[in-house]
């Protein structure tokens, strides 16, 4: 672990002299690249400020957080432009430029989380060390905002997720797909690290999920497809299922275990969502591609 981030949590408070708050998000910049990431919540989720600012009214907020997520992005983009590889952070990146610079200072994260007046502010602050930044962020988003009690993460799909990322890049389609945390309902909800939602949906219509099956034997093969067979029928049933569904599959050598990956990617289609080869790379942008402009402007103040 050779790198050091300097995060914070992004607070939401409407009435600052009550001084209640409620964590919508995170941003982070790695102290020697000064590589900036960030996770926010998407505008339909609301639930929780519901809750705690019952009379409030939700369009403020989400107004707010959209203006928010446009600036971030655009200061995301504007700022890691010069980066030789955006989604790797793993090396010193000398060319990275400093937006807020003060006289030749690194001053990034200091400036964007310099107090001001606002619904929106920067809640807590930290630093840690880390071989992936973008691999803290995620956990930082769910320790500070969705107050996750971590499970044993499958590693090489975490892998297989920055590789899909980097693929999206080379098309500029990153700039459309975010982690969601939360597809489904209260009851029942799954996360999908690459998804697409339009500012006036409250799902996804668009999702990619790398799925590990080359797995140590066909039984963990079985056990970990049947598993996401079944998520996808949940959500189907439950009327959340992204219009379009995407797994990215990286498939075992051997020939049993190829024929059980190959059982689970029938399961997967006959379900309804589609299938491709993790190293079939020209599939899986025809799948990602959205026809959309992006226009994101760095707004003041």
């Amino acid at each position: 672990m050779d790198l050091v981030i300097n995060y914070s949590a992004i607070g939401f408070r409407p009435y600052e002299e009550i001084g209640e708050f409620i964590n919508v998000g995170v941003l982070a910049v790695e102290a020697k690249s000064r590589y900036f990431t960030y996770r926010i919540l998407t505008p339909q989720r609301t639930k929780r400020i519901r809750a705690c600012f019952p009379e409030l009214d939700l369009r403020i907020y989400r107004r707010g957080i959209r203006r928010l997520e446009s600036e971030l992005a655009a200061l995301s983009i504007e700022t890691n432009r010069w980066s030789d590889d955006l989604r790797s952070a793993a090396k010193n990146h000398p060319a990275q430029i400093d937006l807020f610079s003060q006289d030749g200072t690194p001053d990034l994260f200091r400036q964007l989380t310099r107090p001001f007046s606002s619904s929106f502010f920067f809640a807590s602050h930290g630093t840690c060390l880390t071989a992936d930044v973008d691999d803290s962020v995620d956990d930082l988003f769910k320790r500070y905002v969705e107050h996750w009690n971590l499970t044993p993460i499958d590693y090489e799909e975490k892998k297989l997720t920055r590789e899909l990322k980097r693929l999206l890049h080379t098309k500029r389609l990153d700039q459309f797909y975010r982690e969601a945390p939360w597809v489904g309902t209260d009851a029942y909800h799954v996360g999908i690290p690459l998804a697409y939602m339009p500012d006036d949906k409250e799902q996804p219509t668009r999702a990619i999920k790398p799925l590990n099956l080359a797995q140590s034997s066909p039984t963990k093969i079985y056990m970990h497809g049947d598993e996401w067979i079944a998520k996808v029928n949940r959500l189907r049933r439950l009327e959340c299922l992204p219009e379009a569904f995407l797994f990215a599959v990286k498939k075992p050598s051997d020939p049993e275990g190829r024929a059980a990956a190959d059982e689970i990617c029938e399961g997967l289609t006959n379900a309804g969502v589609s299938v491709a080869d993790m190293a079939d790379e020209d599939e899986i942008l025809a799948f990602a591609n959205i026809e959309e402009p992006m226009d994101l402007e760095l707004q003041g103040e």
